[in-house]
């Protein structure tokens, strides 16, 4: 057991180490409890830490004072909300039951601690290297807590959580200590397989870190385990280095040496690899050595020396080797088993068959008694296992349940909102279209309409009105001929109607063309178009009409003698501009005529827009239209309207419509 607690204790000083801790002497201790005591004592956090590092630092010297400045930081850590000074309190506190032999309470201070790194890992105030200290820390601790009450599953499986932390950081000296404390257990539970390989990994990360130590503890494992596998070559290859170093510390290692003299004994026994006297000499110094042993160390060099004496068949020497290396019946563990067949062996050999029978029935109870209790031991293990992996599952599953509620909820208000949305669109979108159609009806009809007026107009009162004028014609006097001029015009303005009622040119041609001619033919009037115009019908028609109105109202009321029309197309929208010199009107105070209500009508169905810029010539912002010096009165540009010269100026007018 002497053996088992030395391995913990370099475990958990390793474990301290890689977590940054340290010892906290007594001049640390004696000045913090100064500070304490003086006249400016730390207060908040300061303090928090202050309690923290005397609880520490008494661990070593005085678990009382360790546990009143434990409990003094424990407190406080829940006002000021230190969770990684509260786990450090609670696992500090396990070690100190640990220390006491009160392993259910120590575990209990543990498990506690290791609920709280997990609130720190929640928490997001901490780094992960932090996090990955303090449950590496625990793990080992609660390893080594379940390795000294012998629950073998329990302290590997401890052992290998805080392994991947350890590796993660490339902390080795960690890595090596677990690994061979790992091979240790193996070792004892009589898994070879698994204990020679971790015994390896623990002496490649020994080399790795440069530790001799670290080294000599790994081959002193392989040599005992391939001296009871009969593995002569393997022994020899790890002996002489295993051998070395502990001869060279052998004051340091008191306890280990002699347990490696023994193996040297056996590995100088082996079949067909005998050296009686270097066999000799291993036995003689390792008893020299074996008064200052535990039990346990002191067994295996006593059942070394009765081996050897076996050997040399001096029976009676070889019985009293035996018998000090049992102990008694309540203590007898697997490795008594060994020495129970040593002596069925001897006492066979002189002849003593009943005691030979009596220890041969020994070997079989105890080996049965730890196979029942073993197996025992290992379900009750697995079943802690499979509670506390149940426990870890439910709080995983509860977490990822409230995750999954908490998606479920935003997805479901996400959907909501968007079905909302979608039928908000949709019932626009319907509304709209039904206003695009009621409007394509309309314009459709309107543009048969105007098709048949016009074609009226132009064939029948166009044909009346021209038999009219040759029959007044014929008459011949001055009177008539007023009257034949007078008809001259009206035919021409009737033409000039019905032309724009329904021109060739827009449904031949296009937009463009129809609103060229159209300026051509209203004096004063001229045409730009800026980029490339495609549109469809619909909204040809809907911008010639536009078009149209906007320049009879200039030619009724504005009194302009310049009308600029602009058609305008980018990659969103079309716009038609048509703008004047004329006299202008008060947008604010003027309410619209039926002409601008026909095109705020026509455009709706859209999603068009009406912008009205003007002012009367004796208002303030009157007289500055743009003027374009560089057009003829009638024509087209294929560039935007020049801006430097000026003119009486009233009315801007834009229609858009988006594309």
């Amino acid at each position: 057991m002497a053996m088992r607690y030395l391995y913990i204790s370099i475990c958990l000083l390793v474990c301290l180490s890689a977590a940054g801790y340290n010892d906290h002497r007594n001049a640390r201790i004696d000045s913090l409890e100064a500070a304490l005591r003086g006249n400016n004592p730390p207060k908040g956090k300061d303090l928090l830490r202050a309690y923290d590092e005397l609880m520490r630092g008494w661990l070593p010297f005085d678990s009382q004072k360790s546990l009143h400045y434990g409990r003094k930081a424990l407190a406080l850590s829940y006002k000021l909300g230190g969770l990684n000074v509260r786990q450090n309190v609670l696992r500090h506190f396990g070690l100190i039951h640990y220390g006491r032999d009160e392993h259910t309470a120590a575990i209990d201070c543990f498990m506690q601690a290791l609920a709280v790194v997990d609130t720190m890992a929640r928490s997001g105030r901490y780094t992960e290297k932090d996090i990955d200290d303090a449950r590496s820390s625990l793990f080992g601790s609660i390893a080594n807590d379940y390795n000294v009450q012998d629950k073998h599953h329990l302290a590997i499986h401890y052992y290998q959580l805080a392994l991947p932390i350890f590796e993660k950081y490339g902390w080795l000296e960690s890595q090596t200590v677990l690994f061979h404390n790992i091979g240790e257990l193996y070792f004892t539970m009589g898994n070879s397989q698994e204990a020679e390989r971790n015994y390896l990994m623990a002496l490649s990360k020994g080399q790795a870190s440069g530790d001799s130590l670290m080294m000599a503890l790994a081959r002193k494992g392989l040599l005992r385990l391939y001296v009871d596998k009969g593995d002569h070559a393997a022994a020899r290859r790890v002996a002489e280095k295993c051998l070395a170093y502990y001869r060279a510390h052998r004051a340091e290692e008191a306890a280990d040496y002699p347990v490696v003299l023994a193996a040297m004994v056996r590995l100088n026994l082996m079949e067909g690899h005998t050296d009686l006297a270097a066999a000799r000499d291993f036995a003689r110094e390792a008893q020299e050595k074996a008064d200052s042993l535990d039990f346990e160390n002191r067994s295996d060099v006593y059942a070394a020396c009765s081996q050897l004496a076996m050997a040399e068949r001096q029976w009676s020497k070889a019985l009293s080797y035996a018998l000090l290396s049992v102990r008694p019946d309540s203590l007898a563990t697997s490795a008594d088993a060994n020495c129970y067949r040593l002596l069925a062996e001897i006492y066979t050999e002189l002849g003593q068959k009943q005691k030979a029978r009596h220890y041969v029935r020994k070997m079989q109870e105890t080996m049965s008694r730890y196979a029942t209790d073993h197996y025992q031991s290992g379900l009750s293990q697995m079943e802690v296992l499979y509670q506390t992996s149940a426990k870890e599952a439910q709080i995983v599953a509860m977490a990822a349940r409230q995750r999954l509620f908490r998606w479920l909820l935003a997805a479901t208000v996400a959907m909501v909102v968007a079905l909302v949305a979608l039928l908000v669109y949709r019932q626009l979108a319907h509304r709209r279209q039904k206003a695009l159609l009621a409007a394509r009806v309309a314009l459709e009809t309107e543009t048969s309409e105007r098709q048949i007026l016009a074609r009226d107009l132009h064939d029948s009162l166009g044909g009346m009105l021209s038999l009219l004028r040759l029959k007044v014609a014929q008459r011949g006097d001055s009177t008539m001929d007023e009257a034949t001029s007078l008809l001259d015009d009206i035919i021409a303005e009737l033409r000039r109607v019905s032309h724009h009622l329904m021109p060739d040119e827009l449904l031949q041609r296009g937009l463009v063309s129809a609103l060229h001619d159209f300026a051509v033919s209203v004096p004063g009037a001229r045409f730009q178009k800026v980029g490339a115009i495609r549109l469809d019908k619909e909204r040809e028609l809907v911008l010639y009409r536009c078009a149209f109105e906007l320049v009879n109202n200039v030619l009724k009321h504005a009194q302009a003698t310049l009308i600029d029309i602009q058609l305008m197309q980018d990659e969103h929208e079309v716009t038609l501009t048509v703008s004047d010199d004329g006299r202008g009107f008060s947008v604010g105070n003027r309410a619209e005529g039926m002409g601008l209500q026909n095109i705020r009508e026509r455009i709706s169905p859209f999603n068009g827009r009406l912008t009205i810029v003007s002012a009367p010539l004796d208002s303030p912002q009157g007289g500055k239209f743009h003027s374009t010096d560089n057009l003829s009165p009638q024509g087209e540009s294929e560039g935007a309207l020049p801006s430097d010269g000026t003119a009486n100026a009233g009315t801007e007018i834009n229609v858009t419509l988006p594309l």
